[in-house]
């Protein structure tokens, strides 16, 4: 007999688990709230501009996630990147920044997504809002649009903390209040193009000032066309937190005139100018989650803010939390 797992988000812990689980042998359905796939690995596109918005990159550690990059690194949806990147003071300064094996989706972060989804049964654009246990310990999903799921038998949940604990209220109160322990950051994420490229002697920037956090070059990643000329900026956890609910044109044109002001060049208007709001963008502070899943309950928890808050950590976390579930199984 299949076994039946909800997955509820589509971000990169959410993907790998349920991958995870049907190369198990279980039945596995997603469940996601937005219209695409891997969270914060995201790439927002018009008919002639790419951002890379949510995360920028990402570094391969274990040998165990090594391994599984190695069937994207040969089908070209992952590859090394190598920018001119330093270390930004609010002085306008210049520094040397970490050294780093640093690697992209291509031809944009979102290609992780799509390529972990393969498949998979996703249902986007669909918002859990409550779990519910049967009498038989099965669960049965409610949605925003009151719609009741045909029952599971175990539930992986991948959503932001926050969002997680309200989900758990009601479900698991000790993982509830594991995913209320965590302290989530905000990050706005300005996308601007220009027609011509700017004239800076790097591609990107940690930045170190109360303002913005990081400016990268679009164009210097793998696969990406260099005309017009996009960049990212994403502004410090502080300062977005401070304006989380400001007008998007507004914080836009504050984090630009910001950027032009650190990298020493006249301002000049944009072709692009957009933002966009990631209200739990990662973790205040690294962390372990000792407990991520209820065996009685057979609901286990995932998500990059369970172990670190890279996406490394996502995918580690996403199958430790398949492996919790199979092993409940029998291991399928």
């Amino acid at each position: 007999m299949r076994r039946q797992v909800a997955v509820i988000g589509a971000g990169v812990a959410g993907l790998v688990a349920a991958r995870s689980l049907a190369d198990e042998g279980l039945d596995v359905e997603v469940f996601e709230k937005s219209r695409g796939f891997g969270g914060r690995a995201a790439t927002r596109r018009t008919k002639r501009l790419q951002f890379d918005h949510g995360a920028q990159y990402f570094t391969a550690r274990s040998p165990r996630f090594q391994d599984a990059l190695a069937p994207l690194f040969e089908r070209g949806l992952v590859e090394a990147w190598s920018p001119r990147i330093v270390r930004l003071a609010s002085d306008g300064t210049r520094g040397p920044a970490p050294d780093s094996d640093r690697f992209v989706g291509v031809p944009g972060m979102s290609s992780l997504g799509r390529a972990l989804a393969g498949d998979l049964p996703v249902a986007r654009s669909v918002q859990v809002e409550q779990l519910h246990r049967e009498r038989n310990g099965e669960w049965t999903l409610l949605t925003a649009e009151g719609d009741r799921t045909d029952p599971f038998e175990a539930v992986i949940v991948t959503c932001p903390a926050p969002q997680a604990a309200d989900l758990l209220d009601s479900a698991s109160r000790g993982l509830a209040a594991v995913c209320r322990s965590a302290v989530m950051l905000p990050c706005w994420a300005v996308m601007v193009a220009f027609e011509s490229p700017l004239e800076f002697d790097f591609d990107a920037a940690f930045v170190t000032d109360g303002m913005l956090a990081w400016v990268s070059r679009e164009a210097s990643k793998p696969g990406r066309s260099a005309r017009p000329e996009c960049w990212t900026l994403q502004g410090s956890p502080e300062w977005s937190a401070a304006r989380l609910e400001d007008e998007p044109g507004r914080v836009a044109r504050a984090l630009l005139g910001r950027f032009f002001e650190l990298g020493r060049v006249p301002p000049r208007d944009p072709v692009h100018l957009d933002a966009h709001r990631w209200r739990y963008a990662r973790s205040a502070e690294p962390r372990t989650v000792a407990t991520a899943v209820d065996a009685d309950a057979r609901i286990a928890i995932a998500g990059d803010w369970t172990v670190g808050d890279r996406l490394e950590g996502a995918w580690q976390s996403g199958i430790e939390a398949a492996e919790s579930v199979a092993s409940q199984f029998g291991g399928g």
